[in-house]
């Protein structure tokens, strides 16, 4: 697209919106709108006292006092309290003066009623104490203050008290009503007229006769434009013009038709341009300045009952209603007026006095949207959901859930065949061209010979289109999906189908595909979503942070909606509603309060008006907001109205203003405190914050609960502290109060310091203590170190013996192996003897019987040479004497021991014994005791006799057995030794 394509491109699109928005503009500028206050409704159930009321005052405070049948029902805003009169009489007059005073009156009775120290309200008769004595005086019907004057009004008298001063006042028939002027104070005398108290000098001063009030009673002065001229309303509805300097009066008007049965009861100036009249039957009646009826004035016509009794305007400018059947609260001074209600909003059309409303019942008209009330009427054939309102080209255009429809006198007419229509967005590439957004993609919408025709579907896109918004670049849209992220699409330039889809979900900047919207600020595309506002760059392909409106608007809240109206951008964060001007971008929400959580997500409806107004389109209906709200930022107080606290005994008040500190016993296990800001009781519903030093860290949320519980204290000081604020933007100051929670006795200071003082006694004395231990400790340490040291000498003592001994055993096990050994070879080296001894024997055997038969002398001569030679070296009886001394000196402890055991034992069994321990055989053993082998085993047999071993005993493991014995005590010995 070349430069002058592009720039014919913004200007048609910038003349397109421009014009739709000064078409939409002007049209909801033209009107001007009023709206109904709303009605507050209070019944029995509130106040829990009789439903007929007759006075009504407020303090300075703002509570409210009412009197009834049942006494005085005091009203903070929050909470209802009742007080009656000692006689238990109705309370027929109330009223305030300047220091805050509440004055009462009744049957025969009046006195105050006052607020005790724990806010508890009482009442105080002042008969006694200013010695008031009159049975007559019946019923008080009316009390005023007037300059330091307070007078009451019965039918026989008037009471003036002045101080400590009262007087007595005869009417000369009956004083059937009283009214003031500033300071001035008239009382209309039954059959005589209406006269001026002349309060210096106690006299009536005569002003109009009965005869100028033909006869009339009159109930009220209204004060006129003119000082000196106040309207008479008498309870049969004429009205005079009463000239108090020239005490003239005239027949001003007549309201009522001579067949028409009512009566008024009450009147009072309702603002600048208006009274309000109280009837017995017909509501309140609206009298213009003029004094003629206002008609079309509908601000009455939701009161629970059409008998009203009273009527009072507060300080606010809200206007209270006594009725014969309850209490009504008319905010006139809210900013919130209601324009409709009965059904969810989502689109209005105002041009002129019309006015055209979209909602989930249908589509509503009403002809005279200007009035305070306007009557709305369902349009037939619409019901249902409906979606949108627009004008374009001189039609007004409705997007519903069952598709298009063209709406003229109120009749209407369907345009094609497509069901779900939310909406129609014009298109930048032609004037006669537009789309329909519906549930499952666009249509081609265009108007020709005067009627609109549904053209052809663009294919190739079936999501549903209500998000829309057309790109910088012709043909290219931006369509955001609740559930499925961003699509930018395109389409071809006979709007026949799309040439692309682009489908953005947490790729290119997002985090979540959820909940992104899209709309135009500053001549940017912006996106909201849950983690702030975007804005598309194209060079990157991406979403990226829009920091002109994320600096703004809180970014971890879902801005909904973004709408600029002049010099103000309106949004919706998250369920709340509030703007910011483009010059000091300050965030304002706090007048929306109420309206938190109201709207229809994602069809929120905001219009911004001329005059500081603006129209809010909600679950429940359309509603105008005035700007201009003269209360906001207004000083409001913030009251503890009751702290109680509850013991296992009783439930006692605390004071709340004290002179002393406030003590609670230890045994409290409960304690509430109640708080209310009266001055706020009219804007909406006041939300309160509060916080408990030394139990709560911060500020608790915001909430309408107008009390605080708080369960077993811990002992000590606290400080409880209270704020509010209403739903209008209204701030109460900071209310509070002290107490202290006192600990048992074994709590207090007192016993604090004495566990201090045990306490350092204590430790002193355990470091004295430990000090000794350490001592003893250490002394004990160095003797157990000083024994342990010994015992280690000794252990290293034993040590050594036991290596000694051990060595010495193993020396004597390798001596007695050695002995054993050289025992053995003894007995093999005896052995060899006695078998040489015995070869020696037999060569010597064979050499003699050799020598007996050889004859020849040579040999005769040798063999006896042989002979010779053999005796020389013969083996005599010294090896057996050789052996036995080594023997016995080798055993000799065996010998010893087993002599010991066996004395009768001679030297040749202890031989045979050491023969037989050596593991000889008895073959062996008989030639070293050079006895028969027979001899051997009756030696054997004898020695077993002499030490009574039995036949089956074995007798070498019974002399080992010896052996092993002396051992053992050779080791004992050892062991003793060392």
């Amino acid at each position: 697209m070349n430069k002058v394509s592009l720039l014919s491109f913004f200007i048609t699109i910038v003349c397109i919106s421009s014009s739709l928005a000064q078409q939409q503009r002007k049209s909801f500028e033209s009107a001007d709108l009023k709206g109904l206050p709303q009605v507050v409704h209070y019944t029995r159930t509130d106040f829990n006292a009789d439903p007929q009321f007759w006075a009504v005052c407020e303090d300075n405070d703002g509570v409210l006092y009412f009197g009834n049948n049942d006494g005085a029902i005091i009203f903070d805003g929050e909470q209802w309290q009742k007080v009656a009169l000692p006689n238990n009489s109705s309370i027929r007059c109330l009223v305030s003066d300047s220091a805050g005073n509440v004055y009462a009156g009744g049957f025969s009775e009046f006195g105050l009623i006052k607020r005790n120290a724990t806010g508890r309200y009482y009442y105080k008769s002042l008969l006694d104490s200013l010695k008031f004595r009159d049975d007559k005086v019946e019923n008080l019907w009316q009390v005023n203050v007037v300059k330091e004057n307070i007078i009451y009004r019965s039918f026989s008298k008037l009471i003036v008290i002045n101080g400590n001063k009262i007087a007595k006042l005869p009417a000369n028939n009956n004083f059937i009503q009283s009214f003031q002027i500033g300071d001035q104070y008239f009382v209309q005398d039954q059959n005589h007229g209406i006269f001026r108290l002349d309060l210096e000098n106690m006299k009536f001063i005569p002003f109009f006769s009965e005869k100028q009030l033909q006869g009339q009673f009159i109930i009220s002065f209204l004060p006129t434009d003119n000082k000196n001229k106040v309207f008479g309303v008498s309870s049969s509805g004429k009205i005079f013009s009463l000239d108090l300097q020239k005490k003239e009066a005239l027949l001003h008007e007549v309201l009522f038709e001579p067949s028409e049965v009512n009566k008024i009861v009450c009147a009072m100036v309702a603002n600048e341009n208006s009274y309000y009249l109280g009837t017995i039957s017909s509501g309140i009646i609206t009298l213009s300045k003029n004094g003629t009826i206002l008609e079309d004035e509908k601000a009455f016509e939701d009161l629970q009952d059409q008998s009203v009794l009273n009527l009072y305007e507060t300080k606010q400018g809200n206007i209270w209603v006594l009725l014969n059947n309850g209490l009504d609260c008319i905010t006139f001074n809210s900013p919130v007026t209601t324009i409709f209600e009965g059904a969810s909003l989502y689109d209005v059309h105002i041009e002129g006095k019309e006015a055209y409303l979209a909602t989930n019942q249908g589509i509503f008209y009403t002809s005279a949207i200007d009035k305070q009330k306007p009557i709305f009427e369902k349009l037939k054939g619409l019901e249902g959901q409906g979606w949108s309102l627009q004008k374009i080209k001189g039609d007004i255009l409705i997007g519903h859930d069952k598709g298009l429809y063209q709406i003229n006198n109120r009749e209407s007419h369907k345009i094609g065949n497509v069901s779900g229509i939310w909406k129609v967005i014009p298109v930048s590439q032609s004037d006669s061209l537009f789309l329909a957004a519906s549930y499952g993609g666009l249509f081609v919408l265009s108007k020709s010979n005067g009627e609109w025709q549904m053209e052809r579907k663009i294919e190739g896109f079936d999501e549903s289109t209500r998000d829309i918004l057309e790109s910088d670049t012709p043909g290219s849209f931006w369509v955001c999906h609740g559930y499925k992220g961003v699509f930018r699409i395109r389409i071809d330039d006979d709007f026949k189908k799309i040439t692309s889809v682009e489908h953005f979900t947490t790729q290119n900047g997002f985090a979540f595909p959820y909940s992104i919207n899209v709309f135009e600020w500053n001549d940017q595309t912006v996106f909201t979503t849950n983690q702030g506002i975007y804005t598309y760059e194209k060079e990157e392909n991406k979403f990226i942070p829009f920091e002109p409106l994320n600096q703004i608007l809180d970014t971890t809240k879902n801005t909904r909606k973004i709408l600029q109206h002049q010099d103000k951008t309106w949004f919706v964060l998250d369920d709340e509603v509030g703007y910011f001007t483009t010059s000091d971008r300050e965030v304002e929400t706090g007048y929306f309060l109420q309206f938190k959580g109201a709207f229809n997500r994602g069809m929120e409806y905001i219009q911004p008006l001329a005059k500081e107004k603006v129209l809010l389109g909600t679950k429940t209906g359309l509603y105008l907001f005035d700007l201009n709200y003269t209360n906001q930022n207004k000083k409001a107080n913030t009251l503890i109205t009751s702290a109680k606290y509850i013991t296992m005994d009783e439930e006692s008040w605390l004071p709340l203003d004290p002179e002393h500190p406030i003590e609670l016993p230890n045994s409290t296990y409960s304690l509430r405190l109640d708080f209310a800001a009266p001055k706020m009781q009219n804007d909406a519903d006041i939300q309160y914050a509060y916080k408990l030093d030394n139990v709560d860290k911060d500020w608790s949320a915001w909430q309408l609960a107008s009390y605080k519980e708080y369960s077993h204290l811990r002992p000590g000081k606290y400080e409880f502290l209270v704020k509010s604020r209403s739903l209008l933007g209204n701030k109460g100051d900071l209310a509070s109060i002290h107490f202290e929670i006192l600990p048992l006795w074994y709590q207090t200071k007192w016993m604090k310091l004495l566990y201090f003082i045990l306490a350092v006694l204590i430790i002193v004395l355990t470091i004295k203590l430990v000090k000794q231990k350490i001592t003893k400790e250490n002394l004990k340490a160095r003797k157990e170190q000083e024994r342990a040291t010994k015992l280690l000498e000794l252990e290293l003592t034993q040590m050594k013996l036991q290596a000694e001994k051990d060595k010495i055993n193993k020396d004597k096990l390798l001596l007695q192996e050695d002995v054993i050994y050289k025992s053995k070879e003894l007995a093999n080296y005896t052995m060899l003897l006695v078998k040489k001894k015995d070869i020696f024997a037999e060569i010597r055997e064979d050499i003699i019987e050799l020598r007996g038969l050889v004859r020849n002398d040579s040999s005769r001569k040798m063999i006896q040479k042989m002979f010779g030679k053999l005796n020389q070296h013969v083996i005599g009886e010294e090896y057996l004497h050789v052996f036995e001394t080594n023997f016995e000196q080798v055993h000799k402890d065996f010998f010893k021991n087993l002599k010991d055991k066996f004395p009768e034992l001679t030297q040749r069994e202890l031989r045979l014994c050491a023969f037989i321990k050596m593991n000889l055989t008895n073959k062996e053993i008989s030639p070293l005791l050079n006895i028969s082998v027979r001899g051997v085993e009756t030696a054997r047999y004898r020695i077993r006799k002499k030490m009574n071993l039995e036949h089956e005993s074995n007798f070498s493991e019974f002399l080992e057995s010896i052996v092993a014995s002396e051992r053992t005590n050779e080791d004992l010995h050892l062991t003793k030794d060392a």
